[in-house]
């Protein structure tokens, strides 16, 4: 409903009545702005949106290739550690992996005695002390530098033991966010349970691919090389 105001005006000394209609429905004054947006500020926040997600995305799946890499550098060295282990000790070493639980350590394989004894000596924490522990033995069990026992000789019964390090003789897991594909060896392709890669006492493996991976199908593989002394990396799945 309308209703009319009235005010006067002069013009050329004649007084005026104008009328003006003022609304009084309770209808916005259609001078006044809406509340909301338009089209194109809906078009340019959309498109704001848009670039931040394209620079975003890309650095995050940088950022996970490179925690797969790290893990993957720190498994190769390991294994590198082990086969070096065992050239200079002369003993056979391995890195046992549990493929499901996303964890490995490194063994070496002696006599239940020569591996607590390593292990509870406090000052074992250095490879030069290591191998000292670890001098090779002959089919008695004893070291070749040991006084000579008048006794009848004993064959101890060996398996194998965590090495006598703190890091590595302990089993260190994946992050959370990579896990073991799987081992392609001899045995062909392995996704599940214990596996192990076994370095005799020359350093000679049996050639295989160890294919991490992670949940944005990123993959890295580990090729170790029979008598190469370093683990190769390389991107993409174990089997071409």
């Amino acid at each position: 409903m309308k209703a009319f105001r009235s005010h006067h005006t002069a013009h050329d000394g004649v007084r005026h009545l104008v009328l003006n209609a003022a609304d009084t429905s309770g209808a916005p004054c259609p001078c006044r702005r809406q509340n909301g947006f338009t089209l194109i500020e809906i078009i340019a926040v959309v498109a704001i949106f848009g670039l931040v997600f394209s620079l975003g995305i890309p650095q995050l799946n940088s950022s996970k290739k490179r925690l797969l890499k790290n893990e993957a550098e720190t498994l190769a060295a390991s294994l590198e550690y082990a086969r070096q282990r065992a050239v200079m000790s002369g003993i056979p070493h391995r890195v046992l992996l549990d493929l499901e639980e996303g964890s490995y350590r490194t063994e070496w394989w002696v006599s239940e005695e020569k591996a607590n004894a390593a292990l509870q000596d406090s000052g074992a924490t250095n490879l030069a002390l290591d191998l000292t522990l670890a001098a090779p033995t002959d089919d008695s069990g004893y070291s070749s530098g040991s006084p000579l026992d008048r006794h009848p000789p004993r064959r101890e019964g060996r398996d194998y033991y965590p090495v006598p390090n703190r890091q590595l003789g302990a089993f260190t897991w994946l992050n959370d966010a990579v896990f073991f594909s799987g081992l392609d060896g001899s045995s062909g392709w392995v996704d599940s349970g214990q596996v192990q890669i076994v370095f005799d006492s020359d350093g000679t493996t049996e050639f295989a691919r160890l294919e991490l991976s992670d949940a944005d199908d990123n993959f890295l593989t580990l090729e170790i090389e029979p008598i190469l002394d370093r683990v190769r990396r390389r991107d993409g799945e174990a089997r071409l």
